[in-house]
C-alpha cells in the first residue's frame, strides 16, 4: 500500500493566501501515510476550519493512485455534510491535482442509500467512481428500492412448482400504487416481462421495455448472491395466497404481502452488506467521534464478523482506516478507545506490531491515570480562595512547594504537578494514534449586555426591566422550589425557556417541548424535575403563562431576545452579515419575527425622511424609485450595467457568462429596499450616476459595495465549473421556504431577497443548502438565524464574522463548533484582518448568568479533564461557577502538541 503523498499533487496553491494551509495539509496527509505503515488508521483532529477534508483527500488520491488498477476509497459522513465532500474534491481536483496520469472519479452525489453505494461498488472499471462519498445512513438505513422488491419476489418463485402461475400473480397486482409493488413505472405488463429475465439484464431489460435508460443496474449484483442465500418462504406463501383475479380483502392480503417482501428486503440488505468482497486501500469516517457507542447500528458495521449477517458488514474490506473529528477531548477516555477500536475491522493483523487489543489496552490505561490526576487536580483548585491563586505565579512541573502557601495552596501545586507528569505520558502514548493542529486565535468575545450598540465591555449581564420582571422572578421561585423538591437533582428544565425567550418558556409549559434539532430523537426536551404539587413550583410555572397568555405582556420585549435584535439590526445598519444560534424552535421563530420586524421598520423610518414621505408611503417609493433607475432597458440600466460589467471583468476576464450573472445578481440587490436606505444616497431624484457612487463608497456607512463583489469575483474565478453552476443556481433560482409569507418572487427584486432568513430542522434539506451557499455571498440574506442542525461540518465563513450564541449550552466545545462555522480557511475574518466577532448574550442576576460563567470556567478545563461529563445539577455548577481560573503556568504546562511531524 502507499506510505507517500502522490506527485500529482501540487507542492504550490493556485490561491497565495492558501498556500500557508496548504503546506501543513500536504505535510499531514504524508504523516497519516507514514503511519499507515506501521498502525491501522489515524485520528484526525483538527480543530473545526482547518481543512481536515483537504488532508482526507489528499490522503484518497494518494491511495487510489497507488492501487493498480485505480481502487475505491469510500468516504463515510453524516447526511448533512456528504454533498461538502463531492463539492470538496471537485474543488480539490480542478486546482491542486495536476493533470496528466489516470483519471480519477468521484460519486457525482452522495449516496444516501444502500441499494445506491452497493450499485456504486459494483460499477464496471470504465464508469466506476475511485472516490465513494457516503452518508453515514446509507448503511444503516432501509433498502427499500423497488426494483430490489421485484428481484426478491422473482426468487421467491424461481425454479417453484407453478413458478408460471405465480409470476402471472404477481404480475396481476403490480396495478397501482397502493399494488403488490408500489411504484407505477411497474405496471403488469412491464413486471410480466422482467420476471422472465435475470435481474443482470433489467437495465438494458428496461430500455427495451420502457424506452428508458436507467442511471445504473437496477439490483446491484451483491444483492442478487445475498438473494440465493435467503429462506423465502414466508414471501413465497403470500405470492401463493394472492387470488388469480380478484378478491374482497385484497388490500389486507397485498398489505401482508408487502410486509413480508420488506423483511425479506432488509435480509438481503444486510447479507449483501456483508458478504461483499471488496478490496479497498482506504475507509474516511467523517464526525468519527458518532462511533463511540458500541450498540448503535453505525458502529455495528466495524464490529467483528458474526453469525449475524447485520454485524461486522465493513470488516475485512479496507487496507487502511482515516477518522475525522473536531472534538477528541469531548469524549471520555472509553469514549476515545472505542473509537480507536473500531480499527480492528481493517484487512488482516499487522506485522511486526503487537495486536491492536494490546496497544488500545496500553493507551487506555495510561489515558485513565492521566484522568485521574486531572480529576484530582480539578477537585484541589477547586478548594483554592481568589487569592491563594496568587501563590502559583512562581509555579513550573518541578519547583517545589512555597514554605509559606496555605495547606489548600499546597495540595493544588503537588496535584497540578502530578497532571503534568501523567499528561506527559499520555502524549507519548497517543500522539501515534491523534493528530492535531489548533490555530492562532482570532476571536473577540463579547458578553451580556455588552451585546447592545452603545454598551460598555465591562456591563455585566443584560439587566432585565421592572416593568416586565413579574415572568423571571416567579420563574426564580419555582426553580428553587423545582430544585429543592428534586434534592438537588437535574435543573428544572423551564429555567432554560423563560432565559431565552417567552415563547420558548411558554412551549415548555405545555406536553411536548421541542428543541431545534434535526435529530427527532433529540428534538425532546429533557424531563423536569417533579412537582408536589399545586402550591409548589407548578404553581408558579402557572402564573407565568396566565401572564403570557393573557397578552399583557408584550413577548418581543423580552430582554435578551431585545438585545440579540439590537445588535443584529446595528450590524445590519453597517452593512455586515450575522450568525445568531438559537436552541429553541420558537426562540428561532421568535428572533426571525421581531429581527424581521425591525429590520422593517428601519428602511420605512429612512426612507420616509430620506424621500420626505410619509411612511405609510415608503414602499411605493422605494419601488418607484427602483424602477426608474434598474428598469431593464432604461439608460439608468444600462449604465449601471456597464459599470459592473467592468468590474467583474477584472477578476473573471473571458468568462462572459459569469460577468453577466454576477452583473445580475448586483443589480437585484441594489433594487431592494434594504439597500438603496444603507448603500446610497437616497433622495427622491437620485440619479444612476448616484447609485453607482454611492456602491462605491458614497452612502451613510461608507461601504464600498465594489469590494465586497470584487471579492466574490475573484473566488468565483477559481471556483470549478459544478460549484459555480450551483451558486449561481443559488443566487438567481432559489425558492422560498415552505410556509413564509414571500411570495415566489418579489415585482422586480427576483426572489428572496429577505434581509432576514431562518435554517432549521424544518428546513429543507435542498432550501438549507441554497441558504448556506447565498449567505456566503456579498447578496442577501444577511441575517441568519440558525439552530443547530447547522452548528456543525458547514461553512459559512466567507461573508460573515460575527456570530451570536443566543442560547448557551453547558459544553463549551458545542459554542466552539457553533463559532467554527465562521472560523475557518479563507474566511472573511482572514480577508479583513480582523477578529471574528462571538457575542454571548446573559441575563443578569438569573440562571442564564449562572451558565454563561460555568460555561466560561468549562472551556478552560476542558481538554484538561478530558471527557468529564458537563452536569447540570446544581451541587456541580455552583462550585464551577465560583471556582477561579487555572493558573496560565499550569495551563500550559498541560498543553500537549499532537502536531503532524
Amino acid at each position: 500500500m502507499s506510505v507517500e503523498l502522490t506527485a500529482r499533487l501540487r507542492i504550490d496553491s493556485p490561491v497565495p493566501a492558501f498556500q500557508e494551509d496548504w503546506t501543513r495539509q500536504r505535510r499531514t496527509a504524508s504523516d497519516i501515510l507514514n503511519r499507515f505503515r506501521r498502525q491501522e488508521g489515524v485520528i484526525l483532529a483538527d480543530q473545526v476550519g482547518m481543512g481536515k477534508t483537504y488532508v482526507a483527500l489528499a490522503v484518497a488520491v494518494s491511495q487510489i493512485l497507488a492501487t493498480k488498477p485505480l481502487g475505491q476509497v469510500l468516504v463515510l459522513a453524516p447526511a448533512a455534510v456528504a454533498d461538502k465532500w463531492v463539492r470538496e474534491w471537485s474543488a480539490l481536483s480542478a486546482s491542486l491535482l495536476l493533470p496528466g496520469g489516470p483519471e480519477v472519479r468521484c460519486s457525482p452525489g452522495a449516496l444516501r442509500s444502500g441499494e445506491a453505494l452497493l450499485a456504486a461498488l459494483d460499477d464496471p472499471p470504465d464508469r466506476r467512481a475511485h472516490l465513494v462519498v457516503a452518508t453515514h445512513t446509507a448503511l444503516t438505513s432501509r433498502l427499500k428500492d423497488t426494483f430490489v422488491q421485484l428481484a426478491v419476489l422473482q426468487a421467491a418463485v424461481r425454479g417453484r412448482p407453478g413458478a408460471d402461475d405465480a409470476r402471472s400473480r404477481i404480475a396481476r397486482w403490480c396495478d397501482r400504487q397502493r399494488g403488490l409493488i408500489q411504484d407505477r413505472r411497474l405496471t403488469p405488463d412491464r413486471v410480466r416481462r422482467l420476471l422472465q429475465r435475470p435481474p443482470q439484464g433489467w437495465r438494458s431489460d428496461w430500455a427495451e421495455i420502457a424506452g428508458e435508460e436507467l442511471p445504473d443496474d437496477p439490483v446491484p449484483e451483491a444483492v442478487i448472491q445475498a438473494l440465493g442465500g435467503l429462506d423465502l418462504a414466508a414471501v413465497r406463501s403470500c405470492v401463493d395466497a394472492l387470488p388469480k383475479y380478484s378478491s374482497k380483502n385484497i388490500d389486507l392480503r397485498l398489505k401482508a404481502a408487502r410486509a413480508q417482501i420488506s423483511a425479506a428486503t432488509q435480509s438481503t440488505w444486510k447479507i449483501a452488506l456483508a458478504s461483499t468482497r471488496l478490496q479497498m486501500p482506504l475507509l474516511i469516517v467523517d464526525e468519527a467521534h458518532r462511533l463511540k457507542n458500541d450498540q448503535t447500528l453505525i458502529s455495528q458495521l466495524f464490529a467483528p464478523r458474526k453469525a449475524a449477517a447485520s454485524a461486522g458488514a465493513l470488516t475485512g474490506h479496507f487496507d487502511r482506516m482515516l477518522m475525522l473529528t473536531a472534538t477528541p477531548f469531548e469524549l471520555g477516555h472509553h469514549e476515545l478507545i472505542r473509537v480507536l477500536s473500531r480499527l480492528s475491522a481493517v484487512r488482516g493483523p499487522l506485522p511486526a506490531q503487537p495486536p491492536l487489543h494490546d496497544r488500545l489496552a496500553t493507551l487506555a490505561e495510561v489515558l485513565r491515570l492521566a484522568q485521574g490526576a486531572a480529576v484530582h487536580l480539578d477537585g484541589r483548585w477547586s478548594a483554592l480562595q481568589p487569592h491563594e491563586a496568587n501563590d502559583f505565579d512562581t509555579w513550573t512541573p518541578d519547583a517545589p512547594v512555597p514554605a509559606e502557601v496555605s495547606a489548600a495552596a499546597t495540595s493544588a501545586w503537588r496535584a497540578a504537578q502530578e497532571a503534568v507528569r501523567t499528561r506527559q505520558q499520555m502524549h507519548d502514548v497517543l500522539a501515534p494514534w491523534v493528530i492535531r493542529h489548533q490555530r492562532a486565535l482570532r476571536r473577540s468575545y463579547i458578553d451580556g449586555a455588552a451585546v447592545s450598540p452603545g454598551a460598555s465591555q465591562q456591563t455585566g449581564g443584560i439587566q432585565i426591566e421592572d416593568d416586565i420582571a413579574l415572568p423571571f422572578l416567579l420563574a426564580a421561585r419555582a426553580q428553587s422550589l423545582a430544585t429543592e423538591e428534586s434534592q438537588g437533582g437535574s435543573r428544572p428544565y423551564f429555567a432554560y425557556g423563560i432565559a431565552s425567550s417567552f415563547e420558548a418558556f411558554g412551549r415548555l409549559g405545555g406536553v411536548g417541548a421541542e428543541l431545534d434539532n434535526d435529530d427527532p430523537e433529540e428534538r425532546r426536551a429533557p424531563p423536569e424535575s417533579p412537582t408536589r404539587d399545586a402550591s409548589g413550583a407548578g404553581w408558579y410555572r402557572h402564573q407565568i403563562n396566565l401572564l403570557l397568555q393573557e397578552g399583557d405582556l408584550d413577548l418581543g420585549r423580552h430582554p435578551k431576545i431585545a438585545a440579540t435584535v439590537d445588535r443584529a439590526l446595528d450590524l445590519w445598519s453597517r452593512g455586515d452579515k450575522c450568525l445568531i444560534f438559537c436552541w429553541f424552535i420558537r426562540t428561532g421563530q421568535a428572533v426571525e419575527r421581531v429581527l424581521s420586524e425591525r429590520v422593517d421598520a428601519m428602511i420605512t423610518r429612512r426612507a420616509a425622511t430620506a424621500l420626505s414621505v410619509d411612511m405609510t408611503a415608503t414602499d411605493d417609493e422605494l419601488e418607484r424609485l427602483a424602477e426608474r433607475l434598474l428598469r431593464r432597458g432604461s439608460g439608468s440600466h444600462d449604465f449601471i450595467r456597464r459599470r459592473l460589467h467592468e468590474l467583474f471583468s477584472v477578476d473573471l476576464g473571458v468568462d462572459q457568462e459569469s460577468v453577466v450573472t454576477l452583473t445580475e445578481a448586483a443589480i437585484r440587490q441594489l433594487r431592494t429596499p434594504g439597500s438603496l436606505v444603507r448603500f446610497t444616497p437616497l433622495h427622491p431624484s437620485m440619479t444612476a450616476e448616484e447609485l453607482w457612487r454611492g456602491a462605491s463608497g458614497d452612502n451613510p456607512g461608507k461601504i464600498d459595495l465594489r469590494i465586497r463583489w470584487r471579492r466574490f469575483a475573484a473566488r468565483v474565478a477559481q471556483m470549478s465549473a459544478d460549484e459555480r453552476v450551483r451558486i449561481f443556481d443559488a443566487l438567481l433560482g432559489e425558492q422560498t421556504e415552505a410556509g413564509s409569507n414571500e411570495s415566489d418572487e418579489v415585482q422586480g427584486r427576483g426572489t428572496s431577497l429577505r434581509p432576514v432568513r431562518r435554517a432549521h430542522g424544518g428546513t429543507e434539506r435542498s432550501l438549507r443548502e441554497r441558504l448556506i451557499a447565498v449567505f456566503n455571498t456579498p447578496f442577501a440574506p444577511d441575517l441568519l438565524v440558525a439552530s443547530s442542525v447547522m452548528g456543525e461540518g458547514i461553512d459559512l465563513h466567507r461573508e460573515c464574522r460575527h456570530v451570536i450564541h443566543h442560547d448557551l449550552d453547558w459544553n463549551p466545545s458545542v459554542l466552539e463548533q457553533r463559532t467554527g462555522r465562521l472560523d475557518r480557511i479563507g474566511a472573511l475574518a482572514e480577508a479583513e484582518r480582523a477578529d471574528i466577532a462571538v457575542w454571548e448574550p446573559y441575563l443578569g442576576g438569573t440562571h442564564d448568568e449562572k451558565m454563561f460563567r460555568v460555561v466560561k470556567d468549562r472551556a478552560g478545563w476542558f481538554d484538561v479533564v478530558m471527557g468529564r461529563p458537563t452536569a447540570q445539577d446544581e451541587s456541580s455548577t455552583d462550585a464551577e461557577e465560583r471556582r477561579v481560573p487555572l493558573a496560565p503556568s499550569i495551563r500550559s504546562a498541560l498543553r500537549m502538541n499532537l502536531e503532524s511531524r
